[in-house]
């Protein structure tokens, strides 16, 4: 009987105990924060979450951290927004809630290999990522310059902004060759020389001569024994009557 007695007892103290705690919360709260004094919101960003606390604390305020987001700027752990923002009036004893930075978001390195110069560099940028560093070589099998090595390698996670380095296949270089005398040979035996050499005879202008048969070469640009490059144009002179 006197076990069943304290039960109630003890029952009926805690429902005393949480309806006073209720009524403190609802009504006497309210009614100290409504005299608290009005100040201005100072202003957290950037600091750390520490700090934020300490400075709020010394103007009677609390900081509750809400989230975490993303940022490119903002070192992880400081804050990058508030709410309510700085400068703006609030009670003392009131919250602050803050957003601090979780760094620069991170993304898979987009495959790279195979593409042309141009087309690596549009991919990282649309992926939020940098060019690094280029390396250059000379390939005979391009004709327009060509991703060969990437680093990272493609699928690497890695921050946002961070370069990627390129080993770029740029066209090999013309072969060179020696310009032959083409002087005193027929017209079509000298075109047929330039053609063959991958050359093009790009103009033939005439001049009267009476000394050599008609369509002979009698000069020519560039000039015999000066070097010439595969696919440069070669200006003829041919003689007439």
């Amino acid at each position: 009987m006197k076990l069943g007695r304290f039960a109630v007892l003890l029952g009926g103290a805690v429902v005393l105990f949480c309806v006073g705690l209720a009524a403190f919360n609802f009504l006497v709260m309210p009614r100290l924060n409504h005299h608290n004094p009005i100040i201005a919101v100072p202003d957290l960003r950037g600091q750390t979450l520490d700090a934020a606390r300490g400075a709020a604390g010394r103007e009677g305020l609390q900081v509750v951290e809400e989230r975490q987001a993303p940022s490119p700027t903002v070192p992880p752990g400081c804050i990058v927004e508030q709410t309510p923002r700085a400068n703006a009036a609030i009670r003392r004893g009131r919250r602050i809630l803050v957003v601090t930075s979780a760094g620069p978001a991170a993304g898979l390195v987009p495959e790279l290999t195979g593409l042309t110069h141009r087309q690596a560099e549009m991919t990282l940028a649309r992926e939020s990522f940098r060019t690094g560093r280029l390396l250059h070589l000379r390939r005979d099998d391009v004709s327009v310059p060509t991703v060969l090595f990437q680093y990272p390698p493609a699928g690497t996670s890695l921050r946002k902004d961070s370069a990627v380095d390129l080993v770029v296949a740029e066209p090999g270089m013309p072969p060179v060759y020696r310009m032959p005398d083409l002087r005193g040979l027929p017209l079509y035996r000298a075109r047929a020389a330039v053609e063959s050499a991958g050359c093009v005879a790009a103009s033939v202008s005439t001049q009267r001569s009476r000394d050599v048969p008609a369509n002979t070469v009698l000069a020519q640009t560039p000039a015999p024994g000066g070097p010439i490059l595969r696919g440069a144009n070669v200006e003829l002179v041919a003689s007439s009557r």
